[in-house]
């Protein structure tokens, strides 16, 4: 399987050079959603743009570690932090990444703990936790609760008034399997075209339905590229046209739960942007809960 990072796009990593095999593995730059809309501002609260250098070059989401009010622990793609890290930071509660506000709040990233199994050839377990290095405090509005969104598009029946802004998405149940044709929302500030070098500074979305995985297997195949069930998942259109791109990866994938919006995918690879037949690739959250929660127990400064 050595020769599959060469046929796969990781989500963080940029666009080809002109003149290059457009599957070349790619350096960091940053990247974007293709086919999707502009985002609420503060509608997708969870989200951190994850920064090296003051550059974006892949998403994350807030979690909660415990009952207080603020966290400083971020998940995100194991390929967006498996080169290391220096000067990274995380920012919370931006929309704009050229035109901060008052909202938005920045802290350092001081450790990136990705998965033990993670496999750079494969993209096998993409998941990585990192350490903030200080607590970033919730809205007072979503006391004791994760995933609230005060205006997603589209037009979902907002769970609070008001907009949220620094906001700890809801974790799945362990285990729990998304059924196919749930319709998902993604985000991001990456390419909004394959191949681009037009980075969105403004927060994008996309509406992608789950697909099953026999069909996102079979159109792996043909590129050499084995999906496990248990690991990841699809979801797009077979049209193609809308996806998650460059500069995504890490981000959210969130389904609305009974709570609130569930983190059930993390942008992670995919060939191409939006292509038909070739939908993207998410690492499936539900699988990693006990290790997500033990990294948190040894990580978080937040009891």
């Amino acid at each position: 399987m050595s020769g599959v990072v060469v046929a796969v796009g990781l989500l963080g990593c940029g666009g080809s050079e002109p003149g290059q095999d457009p599957f070349e593995p790619v350096g960091h730059t940053e990247q974007q959603i293709v086919g999707g809309i502009e985002a609420r501002p503060n509608s997708i609260p969870w989200i951190v743009s994850l920064k090296q250098d003051g550059s974006h070059f892949c998403g994350g989401s807030l979690v909660r570690v415990s009952n207080k009010e603020e966290s400083d622990i971020v998940l995100t793609a194991a390929h967006c932090v498996y080169d290391g890290l220096s000067n990274a930071t995380a920012s919370a509660g931006a929309h704009d990444l050229n035109r901060p506000t008052s909202t938005q709040e920045t802290v350092g990233v001081t450790r990136a703990v990705y998965h033990p199994q993670y496999n750079p050839d494969t993209t096998l377990n993409d998941i990585a936790v990192l350490k903030l290095d200080k607590p970033i405090k919730f809205d007072t509005a979503v006391t004791g609760a994760c995933g609230q969104s005060s205006g997603m598009r589209p037009n979902l029946v907002p769970r609070l008034a008001g907009g949220n802004t620094r906001v700890p998405v809801c974790l799945p149940a362990s285990g729990e399997r998304v059924a196919e044709n749930t319709m998902a929302t993604v985000a991001g500030w990456g390419l909004t075209r394959e191949g681009g070098y037009d980075t969105s500074s403004i927060l994008l979305q996309v509406g992608v339905p789950v697909l099953g995985h026999q069909e996102v297997a079979n159109s792996y195949r043909s590129q050499g590229i084995v999906i496990d069930e248990n690991a990841m998942f699809g979801a797009g259109y077979q049209q193609g046209g809308k996806d998650a791109c460059q500069g995504d990866s890490g981000g959210p994938l969130v389904v609305q739960g009974a709570q609130g919006y569930v983190l059930q995918g993390i942008v992670s690879f995919g060939v191409g942007c939006a292509r038909a037949g070739l939908p993207g690739i998410y690492t499936r959250v539900s699988h990693y809960i006990p290790w997500i929660h033990t990294q948190i127990r040894s990580l978080s400064a937040v009891r």
